[in-house]
């Protein structure tokens, strides 16, 4: 198969991605080492010279910056861009990205859209409202375009299905995958965080925002402050809201340790009591994913994705009740037979969380089309 990618190339910019980028990366990658497929990158003029962790891909430019085309494309729909997309059996956009295009099959990963979600709070200022109406419009052109609409989890699925009315048939999801680097510490010695063992903690992925629950985490760091002073919070990632910082920088247990890269997360995560995932929104989770795999035990929430991704591997609390998740976090202290069971539960679930098997789905997706 011939497959044009098109992207936000801001997504791949770091040499090892996180997040969504991550995503990109490694289903790109995959999808460039599978015989018979030839993969090149369509990049916008201003994005062309720093594909980042795309570089692997051969590219050609399209003759519009980023900005332009996204504000075209969305209001218009026009210029088609066949004309710079060649003759490819598939355009894929392996991030929701719309690029409009007369002649050739579109598949489109979704990865999430909480600005549209009406169970979230949504701000009524006119910039807020201008930017929902801008993805709505977005999202709606995209799908209704898109020949097959890829989602990482069943969840999100069923809400591209019920707000854009999405055919259930040319929808399939493809998930996402942990990196060797987790399945690995799980199999090292603690302290390869650098982390003393008389100082536990209890570790945080993503950032201090609304989204990531990160006010509920630090309602946990004081109610844990009071119950265990020796414990300590300890949260990996730069999506941080001023706010929140400010009261983290007031709260003598947390500390940020701003963007960490894969490698060492993974350490972290071997030696942490627990994983502590609050979150408000996740369509699939990928942190908890990658806890799992450490060998972390998980304390999260009903919410969104969250169940979906960790099943019966998780101990679940009322995220909004601090005093709850301190007393999980005691009884995996206490409990010693539950803390094994729930790294064996952990364990065995991550198995599924494989970029391999991700591809592999993805391109069992695009043959049948």
């Amino acid at each position: 198969m011939n497959i044009c990618v098109f992207t936000d190339l801001r997504f791949t910019a770091h040499q090892k991605p996180t997040g969504v980028g991550k995503h990109i990366f490694h289903m790109l990658h995959g999808l460039n080492q599978i015989q018979g497929n030839t993969l090149y990158l369509l990049a916008a003029r201003d994005q062309a010279q720093h594909p980042g962790s795309l570089a692997f891909l051969p590219g050609r430019t399209l003759p519009l910056s980023w900005k332009l085309s996204e504000a075209l494309w969305t209001v218009t729909g026009h210029p088609v861009a066949d004309r710079w997309c060649g003759h490819p059996d598939w355009v894929y956009c392996p991030k929701n990205d719309f690029i409009p295009v007369k002649h050739t099959r579109v598949a489109v990963t979704v990865h999430g859209a909480h600005e549209l979600d009406p169970q979230l709070p949504q701000s009524g200022n006119s910039s807020a409202r201008l930017n929902r109406l801008r993805r709505r419009t977005s999202y709606r052109r995209l799908l209704q375009q898109a020949a097959l609409v890829l989602t990482v989890s069943e969840f999100l699925k069923a809400q591209m299905v019920e707000w854009f009315q999405v055919s259930p048939e040319k929808c399939r999801v493809v998930g996402n995958g942990v990196e060797p680097e987790f399945f690995r510490a799980a199999e090292q010695s603690p302290g390869a965080s650098g982390e003393s063992p008389d100082r536990p903690f209890v570790l945080a992925v993503g950032g201090l925002n609304y989204l990531d629950g990160g006010d509920r985490t630090l309602h946990f760091a004081a109610e844990l402050r009071k119950q265990m002073p020796d414990l300590r919070v300890l949260v990996a990632g730069s999506q941080h809201e001023r706010a929140l910082v400010a009261r983290a920088a007031q709260t003598p247990n947390v500390t940020l340790l701003g963007y960490v890269l894969a490698e060492r997360l993974a350490r972290y995560l071997r030696d942490a009591v627990a994983l502590l995932f609050p979150t408000r929104y996740e369509t699939f989770g990928i942190a908890a994913a990658e806890a799992m795999a450490t060998g972390t035990p998980v304390i999260t929430c009903h919410s969104t994705a969250v169940p979906e991704i960790v099943g019966d591997a998780a101990l679940y609390t009322d995220p909004d009740q601090s005093e709850a998740m301190v007393e999980a976090v005691q009884a995996l202290l206490t409990q010693p037979g539950l803390r094994t069971e729930l790294i064996q539960r952990g364990k065995l679930r991550a198995q599924a969380y494989s970029w391999a098997s991700c591809v592999e789905r993805l391109q069992k997706a695009l043959v049948k089309g």
